[in-house]
């Protein structure tokens, strides 16, 4: 499973223009003149945003459902479900939203506009091989603006004109769908693949109807059934979870689901009295934790994981394991890369600097953002033992 090597999100709300990673200028940029960013090193496989309240890092995550939103519907859908177009185009803008998202060796970029009667459409998209030397771009797959453009046919080894019907839907989602470009095919699914959790603790308490499930929906609200699917074909990772996590951290040494005579599943936790809990009596913090590490433990990992602050609900002392865990995962064959946002500084202390970005505001009161490793002081206190977290909590990180 292959990672995002970086992101350049540009006039999205508070982001002005960020960049995390490593990017590559693209064939459709809305601003073909615009100086190209500082090249970086990849993103790791676990990548923490941390800041201030109000400095960005929910839009960081909205950003991505907002792509996410644009292929499973369209743009002008994706923009109502955030308040229309004005909502989401930062002020004092060319009114052109930019998603660059570099991906192994593929460039896609998105740019959405809006019309003379504020209808939102795509102004612009690109899906490109890049040469991994920068600034170099070898292959155009497609490239489209203003409803028009071009299409590489692999197979017939020459390029085809194309003509949106509908503007505001992205090629992404109309040639992902043919055969004819298993490239395309094979990018569409990474992005229609991502998990952008919601988690819900009332979700999660519901009692859903009988029916094992594969996956966790992103609002948990199928965990009972999930872990039905785990009775059934993978009892073996259930017990190691309990055993290796669980059992040591918060004392449960048992979850099964139970069936009622009206075909709903009830999910009961036993910790080292007989009589089981049910969902409805477990704790918020619980119900995430075993939420996140049944999707860490899913034999077939979304590629992208995005938890918006995990720790809300959770025992301070609990985040170093649960970093842990995502570890654990991420360094596994086939795991998932993770993108979380946080303020705790209990899990910022289990990370590398490698791993943390720190989101500032300029003087235009747009967000800046900057990896703590770029800070060769922050990456010399940590080598000699002073915990990543604890920079943070002093509030060296927002001067460094």
């Amino acid at each position: 499973m292959g990672y995002i090597q970086g992101f350049r999100i540009k006039n999205y709300r508070l982001l002005k223009d960020v960049v995390l990673g490593s990017v590559l200028t693209p064939a459709a940029s809305s601003d073909e003149d615009a100086p190209l960013p500082k090249q970086g090193e990849p993103l790791a496989p676990i990548t923490v945003v941390i800041g201030r309240n109000g400095y960005g890092k929910s839009t960081l995550c909205d950003a991505l459902g907002f792509i996410v939103d644009c292929l499973k519907s369209d743009a002008e859908q994706a923009c109502i479900s955030r308040g229309g177009f004005d909502k989401i185009a930062s002020e004092n803008s060319d009114r052109i939203v930019e998603f660059q998202i570099r991906y192994e060796n593929l460039l896609y970029t998105l740019c959405i506009a809006a019309d003379e009667y504020n209808v939102p459409f795509v102004f612009a998209e690109t899906l490109s091989h890049v040469d991994h030397r920068v600034g170099g771009t070898s292959t155009v797959n497609f490239f489209i603006k203003n409803g028009d453009g071009k299409v590489l046919h692999p197979r017939l080894g020459k390029t085809e004109d194309i003509r949106l019907v509908d503007k505001r839907r992205l090629v992404l989602s109309t040639l992902g769908n043919l055969t004819d470009y298993p490239d395309i095919v094979a990018f569409r699914e990474f992005l229609d693949s991502w998990y952008l959790s919601y988690f819900s603790p009332d979700a999660a308490r519901v009692s859903p109807l009988i029916g094992p499930q594969k996956h966790l929906s992103r609002t948990g609200n199928n965990l009972a059934n999930v872990i039905q699917y785990w009775e059934r074909e993978h009892h073996g990772r259930l017990d190691d979870m309990l055993n290796r996590v669980l059992g040591k951290i918060l004392g449960i040494r048992k979850i099964e689901t139970h069936q009622t005579e009206d075909g709903r599943l009830l999910l009961r936790f036993f910790e080292q009295t007989q009589k089981p809990f049910y969902a409805s009596q477990m704790s918020d913090g619980t119900l995430k934790l075993v939420a996140y590490l049944l999707l860490l433990g899913d034999p077939q990992p979304p590629p992208l994981i995005c938890f918006e602050e995990p720790e809300n609900g959770l025992y301070h002392r609990l985040l170093g394991a649960f970093v842990e865990e995502i570890r654990r995962h991420a360094e596994e064959s086939g795991g998932a890369q993770f993108f979380i946002t946080t303020h705790q500084p209990y899990l910022v202390d289990a990370l590398h600097p490698h791993e943390v970005w720190i989101l500032d505001k300029g003087a235009d009161a747009f967000a800046t953002v900057r990896r703590a490793s770029d800070d060769p002081i922050v990456h010399n206190m940590v080598a000699e033992g002073m915990p990543l977290g604890a920079l943070w909590f002093s509030e060296y990180l927002d001067n460094a």
